[in-house]
């Protein structure tokens, strides 16, 4: 007997992640002109936007998957695959966002907090990897686990958008 409904689970994470992504364009929107936006701010923006939209979008991936009749232990392989590809992506979207930003304004960045992000990224697509291939269990947990840290990522980086200004 499970404590929790996943799919409901989900939905309320999804509904989560979409406030999350909600608050965070009202924070775009008054932040000013995009031409006006630091190298900095421009990149969390974008972070911040991604993160949470692909909170959003992933946790429906096991919804889809069902509609196609799939069994469960296949939705969530399937599923898991496709988090950890996202996630992977999202550690290279940080490695080229930081490359094209000049040395003045990687500076403002703190290495710990970009070293952090990424090293948390890269171990749970490894998780989820190792999840997809059936080494650990269970993949509905690690699969939410996964969307969790990215919108735990989403939401660090709006504290860090809102609390971690370079001097001007």
């Amino acid at each position: 007997m499970t404590v929790i409904d996943i799919p409901s689970a989900l939905l309320t994470f999804s509904q989560v992640a979409i406030g999350l992504a909600g608050f965070s364009a009202i924070l775009v929107a008054l932040s000013g002109k995009p031409h006006q936006w630091t190298a900095v701010d421009a990149f969390r923006i974008r972070n911040i936007l991604a993160f949470s939209f692909e909170s959003v979008f992933l946790s429906l991936v096991p919804f889809v998957l069902t509609f196609f009749s799939l069994r469960a232990a296949l939705v969530w392989q399937v599923s898991l695959w496709i988090l950890a590809l996202v996630t992977l992506g999202a550690v290279l979207q940080i490695f080229i966002g930081v490359y094209r930003m000049s040395r003045a304004d990687r500076a403002v960045l703190k290495y710990l907090v970009i070293s952090t992000v990424t090293a948390a990224l890269l171990v749970m697509a490894l998780i989820e990897l190792l999840t997809a291939l059936g080494w650990l269990h269970p993949a509905s947990a690690i699969f939410f686990l996964g969307l969790v840290v990215l919108l735990g990522v989403s939401a660090v980086l709006v504290a860090r958008f809102l609390f971690a200004r370079p001097a001007d």
